[in-house]
């Protein structure tokens, strides 16, 4: 299930906005003007997918309504005027249409009383050090900078306040909304996508944030050595039933033609070869030697034909990664100057041209960001996805935005998933307007 289309009323009590994908398009760019709400919109539908829904009730707007492409509708709308005398927003009503059947779900206002918390606010700040009081009931975090209210500070923080205040973040939601969020993966990717905040330096000590291309090249590691893993495992328990197999075959494995036999060694040792290449494979003892299948007996095909069985069942199991990886290193390759990225089961590797190795937090800001948008964009997205981008242009010279919407499109092929990217850069979407939806006020036309 895909979404097809956002409409959002009441944005800051001021747009009215509709986002919607052209015919046939994965991709769809949100422009407009600074305050009409670009980031905040992404920011809504990445809540209504995946954070505390009680969320939603602090946030600018009167009513957000998601189409999927099946005819489902879920909207979630304020019920009363939009402000109250402590500052908080009104209570909202969820709903799903589904053909004629309607679910609804009444959240609530969320406004917590300081009252019935078992401390004092103005001990918040001794508990979550990265937090600064900024007004009575509000916090900035000293890592994002993001201003939180006491709901906010409370969602996203109740695990390192004291044990007995319960977890006001986890408000149970009703099955069939909690199924509308399973059934599609929302994901933003946002500005502050190059460091990761350390829970650790939440709770007092000095651990700085972690770089997110350093972070990355952990997690890709690790999937390429499960992939080895389970080439292995899967190698071992074909060796092992080899003999047993080849004698249940019989001669008519060999039915097969010598062309069709030479094909698929022929394809396997080129796979083997890709596969060495771009680092998911390596050493010599990958190379396969093809005897001269012309001088091979009928016997002697039947052993080759199960061979060539069992190696193609193998290395099936590296064809999604090696699409990946061998995009990734691809794109990245093209941009990069003076130096290159390699892949291994040891993550990724930067090698000048003079071959030292460059620490990857060695790297600008530019090529950060763009190692860190291609893993997200490759690894870290399911098919059918939907992936929220904010301001891809940081950072970026003008000519890798001039490339950027290619490798997105060519990206959300490979993956299988659409997204929303907001954008300021005329550079980023060239000639593709017909992609573009501007955010306008009420009045414009």
């Amino acid at each position: 299930m895909n979404i097809d289309c956002v409409r959002v009323k009441g944005l800051f009590d001021d747009f009215d906005h509709e986002l919607a994908f052209a015919t046939g398009e994965r991709i769809m760019l949100v422009i407009g003007p600074n305050g009409f709400g670009k980031t905040t919109i992404l920011n809504l539908i990445h809540v209504l997918f995946n954070q505390p829904i009680n969320r939603l009730a602090s946030m600018p707007f009167q009513e957000i309504n998601v189409s999927f492409d099946d005819g489902t509708c879920l909207t979630a709308k304020r019920v009363t005027a939009s402000h109250h005398h402590d500052g908080s927003r009104s209570p909202l009503t969820l709903t799903r249409h589904r053909g004629s059947k309607i679910k609804t779900f009444d959240l609530p206002r969320g406004s917590v009383d300081q009252k019935d918390l078992s401390f004092s606010i103005s001990s918040i700040e001794k508990f979550i050090p990265v937090l600064d009081r900024v007004d009575t009931r509000k916090w900035q975090n000293a890592e994002t900078g993001a201003i939180l209210d006491l709901n906010d500070v409370l969602t996203d923080f109740w695990d390192e306040l004291p044990h007995d205040f319960p977890p006001y973040g986890v408000l149970p939601v009703p099955d069939w909304l909690q199924d509308l969020r399973d059934s599609v993966d929302v994901r933003l990717i946002d500005t502050e996508r190059l460091t990761r905040i350390s829970r650790q330096r939440r709770r007092g000590r000095t651990v700085p944030p972690k770089r997110t291309v350093s972070h990355y090249s952990q997690l890709l590691a690790r999937h390429i050595q499960n992939s080895i893993a389970q080439y292995g495992a899967l190698s071992q328990s074909r060796d092992r039933t080899f003999p047993a197999r080849l004698v249940a075959a019989g001669p008519k494995q060999s039915n097969g033609s010598v062309e069709k036999l030479r094909e698929d060694l022929d394809m396997i040792d080129q796979k083997l070869s890709q596969l060495e290449d771009v680092g998911l494979l390596a050493g010599e003892q990958f190379n396969l030697e093809i005897p001269d299948l012309d001088r091979v007996d009928e016997s002697q095909r039947s052993v080759l034909a199960v061979y060539a069985e069992d190696a193609k069942e193998k290395l099936a199991v590296f064809d999604e990664l090696y699409k990946k990886v061998s995009t990734f290193k691809r794109i990245v390759n093209t941009r990069f100057s003076h130096k290159r990225v390699e892949v291994s089961e040891k993550g990724l590797q930067v090698i000048k041209d003079d071959d030292t190795n460059l620490e990857l937090d060695k790297l600008s800001s530019g090529e950060q960001h763009e190692l860190v948008m291609l893993y997200e964009l490759l690894f870290r997205t399911k098919s059918n996805s939907l992936i929220l981008i904010d301001e891809p242009e940081i950072s970026l010279h003008v000519v890798w935005q001039e490339q950027w919407l290619k490798d997105l499109k060519e990206t959300a092929e490979l993956s299988g998933f659409r997204a929303i990217v907001a954008t300021h850069s005329p550079e980023i979407i060239g000639d593709k307007w017909h992609l573009a939806v501007e955010l306008r006020g009420r009045n414009e036309v």
